[in-house]
């Protein structure tokens, strides 16, 4: 494996998995997405880890799943366990692939009908509001160049003095 980046403070890194391990996945789900069970080809798959990477999950062989874009998407940091529990009425119970294919369709409409876990609920919450700050402290001046202020006072400054030769001529 080969990692993207390099940091030297002892974080964690996310790897590039190279195209074995995404054949070993493909060739042991069949071709098939882990989730709505539907045949594609090896190059529509995302590699997925089942404990979220983010949240402490590992890049063993065993953590890692094919997923189709949409579902990869709705899945975000959602554990497979929490995914199968958010969606039960859809997905084999024994986490297998279901058979036959669920559509994308009826995710969305039991999407509608089902809430995230409290924990990712938490987490999404926490990652958002502290956007929020970052935004809010650099509108204030707190972070960045300023640009914005600097700009509204040449802005001013500009006004002031066609007003001033306006009135000259």
């Amino acid at each position: 494996m080969r990692w993207d980046d390099d940091t030297s403070n002892g974080e964690r890194r996310r790897c590039i998995f190279p195209r074995s391990v995404k054949n070993k996945l493909f060739m042991g789900q069949k071709g098939k997405c882990a989730y709505c069970g539907r045949l594609h080809r090896i190059r529509y798959f995302e590699i997925d880890h089942k404990y979220p990477f983010s949240r402490g999950g590992g890049n063993e062989i065993g953590n890692l799943q094919l997923l189709c874009t949409p579902c990869n998407m709705r899945k975000g940091i959602q554990s497979d366990e929490e995914f199968r529990d958010r969606y039960w009425r859809l997905l084999p119970r024994d986490g297998s692939i279901p058979d036959p294919p669920v559509s994308q369709e009826a995710f969305s409409e039991e999407t509608e009908y089902t809430r995230a876990s409290y924990e990712v609920r938490r987490i999404y919450f926490e990652r958002f509001a502290n956007a929020r700050r970052k935004r809010f402290a650099h509108a204030r001046g707190g972070g960045g160049s300023g640009c914005g202020f600097a700009l509204a006072v040449w802005a001013v400054v500009i006004i002031v003095v066609c007003i001033v030769i306006a009135f000259a001529i």
